[in-house]
């Protein structure tokens, strides 16, 4: 996978990335998984482990799924995204 600049990122080093969501400022976490097309020669998705919070026991927690279109910005150590689909329990 390329970045802006055009160089290579290894899947080890996307995994170290963090996510945030630019248009709330909200750090969303590290990648859990990646999910690839049928043929794995492009990623569709980002996953990320579930938000946390104070009583995150009593609610159901789903992952965060990430499409690969939402992505703004690879960074050196941190990937931007925007959501277009926000819950709005997310706070």
């Amino acid at each position: 996978m390329k970045n802006k600049d055009d160089k290579f990122i290894a899947l080890s080093q996307l995994r170290q990335m963090e996510v945030i969501d630019v248009s709330s400022g909200k750090k969303l976490g590290f990648i859990s998984d990646i999910i690839f097309d049928d043929d794995f020669t492009k990623i569709e998705s980002l996953v990320l482990p579930p938000e946390g919070g104070l009583f995150s026991i009593f609610k159901k927690r789903e992952e965060i799924i990430i499409p690969w279109q939402d992505i703004k910005t690879l960074g050196v150590d941190v990937i931007l995204v925007e959501r277009h689909q926000e819950n709005s329990n997310d706070k």
